[in-house]
Formats: C-alpha cells, structure tokens, sequence
C-alpha cells in the first residue's frame, strides 16, 4: 500500500512576516497609487479621522508617519521659535508640520517656509525651504524626500540628522535630485541666505532650550 504523505501543518505567520512577504511578492507596478484629488476625497470623506492614522502622501503611497518624540518636538520648536523671531512675515509663511501639494505627493514636512503667493492647488506647491528633523524617519527623509523635493523646485532642504549629530543641506534643485549636499557638523552654522535670515548655529538647533 502506498501512504500519501501530507503536507506539515504550519501556523501562520506573525503580521509582521506576513507584510514582509506581500512587499516582496507584490511589484512595486501592481500597487495602486492614488491621486492627490483621490486623497483629498479620503481626507474629506473622514477616513482618517476616527483612526487617528497620521499618513502623508509619497508619489501616490499612503506613508504611515512617524511618532512625535519628545526630542523631535524640542528640535522643531527651537526652529519654530528660532526662525519666527528673524523672518520677514511680510514675505514668508512659517509653515510647521503642514502639508505641501507636490503633484502626486503630499509630504508634512516638520517645518516649511513659503513664500508668500505661492500657488496652493490645495496646499502651497512649493517652498523656499524645508525642515525635516530625521530620528526614527531617517531613511525616508535622506533617501527619499530629497528627490520629491527637488522636482517641486524646493530651493534648499535641510535634513537635521539627530543620530548624527549634524544638518544635511541640500541645494541646487537639479530635476531629480539636488545638485549639492553638505554635511554641516554641530560646530558650523546653517546659511539662512535663502529666506533671508543671518547664520544659525547647528549647536543652538540641537541643544539648548528655545
């Protein structure tokens, strides 16, 4: 007699292998990406608001964002605080933690500055800088927003890279990418030029109190 053998009884997966496997199955081309007119609709018809999801729209991918720290926020409110004293407001919107419209994109980046008549299809479409305070947003933030930034013509975008201790400008929109990246350790200073504001010390950006 011949015995069929059967397969071993396997427990599913934990969630967490699950995603892992569905990201390395699915095509990047299979997903569908929204557009920002989609994503507006989700956002009126409140599909985020009972969850309480914090999501931002990257080339047409809904990104969970990452939690606040308490180190994040002490960052973005010396920037905050630090940049309403020396703008012009006459000239520039101090925008923190708010959308920009960028085509298929709509990033909220931690600090923004607009300036003023700025086309906003929804949200302005455009920056003269952005702010992002990278700790556990890192990857995303180097690697991925500067390309989305510089194709919407941001003119400088810096990354204010805790674990490292220092600021990485970027410069020069050139189509997908910027054409100049500076690392600025915790000793240099940031040249505000762009939004017409002095230099700003790293060191009073990354510690202190604002």
């Amino acid at each position: 007699m011949t015995a069929t053998l059967q397969p071993a009884a396997r427990n599913p997966p934990p969630a967490r292998r699950y995603h892992d496997l569905v990201a390395i199955a699915v095509d990047t081309s299979e997903l569908h990406r929204l557009t920002a007119e989609e994503y507006h609709d989700l956002i009126d018809a409140g599909a985020f608001a009972t969850s309480g999801a914090r999501v931002e729209l990257i080339d047409g991918l809904l990104c969970d964002m990452s939690p606040h720290t308490p180190a994040h926020d002490l960052i973005v409110e010396r920037l905050n605080t630090m940049l309403a004293a020396a703008l012009d407001h006459t000239r520039f919107r101090l925008r923190p933690t708010l959308a920009l419209s960028l085509g298929a994109s709509e990033p909220e980046p931690d600090v923004a500055i607009v300036e003023r008549g700025t086309p906003e299809p929804y949200h302005p479409a455009g920056a003269a800088l952005v702010i992002e305070v990278a700790l556990s947003s890192r990857r995303r933030d180097l690697l991925v927003k500067p390309r989305l930034y510089a194709r919407a013509h941001v003119t400088e975008y810096w990354v204010i890279d805790v674990q490292r201790n220092m600021v990485v400008v970027h410069r020069n929109p050139a189509g997908d990418g910027y054409s100049s990246c500076v690392e600025v350790d915790r000793d240099g200073t940031l040249d505000g030029g762009v939004i017409a504001v002095g230099e700003i010390p790293v060191a009073d950006v990354l510690s202190g109190q604002p």
